[in-house]
């Protein structure tokens, strides 16, 4: 099992999840920072950013095999 090969294969056929797979690093960068600068709104994020790079893992492992 090769999971980044997974990943790049699906991410060819549904580009759509690549661009989903960017906007959540991204927010996981910032709730990042922002718990590093103290707080605030943006450390709020860092959950969602969790699931939501969950969610994106259940899609590409669902589509692996299409």
């Amino acid at each position: 099992m090769n999971t980044w090969f997974d990943y790049r294969t699906v991410w060819a056929k549904h580009p759509w999840l690549l661009v989903y797979a960017v906007v959540v690093v991204l927010v996981l960068v910032l709730s990042v920072v922002g718990t590093a600068v103290g707080g605030g709104p943006l450390a709020l994020l860092f959950v969602p950013a969790l699931a939501g790079a969950y969610v994106h893992h259940l899609m590409v492992m669902k589509r692996v095999n299409d």
